[in-house]
């Protein structure tokens, strides 16, 4: 593998590291010395000028994103039916279970529901902004034009807050 492709695979390991690329800020000699990349500084440095201009622009901050959150606080853990579903079992807004299914209810969750324009790289910034605010996450998930985030129900608010400004910023 040349020298330029094992510090792009370097880089793509590192999200962090590509973020700051793709968005132009960023110590390319710093950032040579922090990969595990055997070659000269400077070589990899070089390589990775050369992957960041080829790397997509960050979204303008003029791209608006429409989007609608909506915050439930009465949840229940059902195996059918579901708004979000892992490996079989999976949270619904709570109604009467239907026939055959085993409910399980989740006390003190709130689920997010965003929709609109949402993808899976607002559900990521999401998902990271959520972490960087201490509001612990329990179950996350994206379908078409909605996106589900489930947290405590007393972070719910904030959560609500968090993921209409990551929606409104440039990210």
């Amino acid at each position: 593998m040349s020298l330029a492709a094992e510090t792009r695979q370097a880089v793509r390991n590192r999200p962090v590291l590509f973020e700051a690329l793709r968005a132009g800020v960023i110590n390319y000699t710093a950032a040579a010395d922090s990969l595990e990349v055997d070659g000269d500084r400077e070589a990899i440095a070089t390589a990775l000028r050369r992957f960041a201009a080829d790397l997509d622009e960050m979204p303008s901050p003029t791209e608006e994103r429409s989007i609608t959150v909506r915050l439930h606080s009465s949840l229940e853990q059902v195996d059918a039916e579901v708004l979000l579903a892992v490996e079989g079992s999976g949270i619904t807004l709570a109604a009467p279970a239907s026939e055959g299914s085993v409910s399980i209810e989740i006390d003190g969750q709130a689920a997010l529901r965003a929709s609109g324009d949402v993808d899976a790289r607002l559900l990521a910034v999401v998902l990271e902004r959520l972490r960087i605010a201490e509001i612990a996450v329990a179950a996350a998930g994206l379908a078409g034009e909605t996106m589900v985030v489930v947290v405590d129900r007393r972070d719910g608010p904030r959560a609500v807050q968090l993921i209409e400004a990551v929606a409104d910023s440039r990210y």
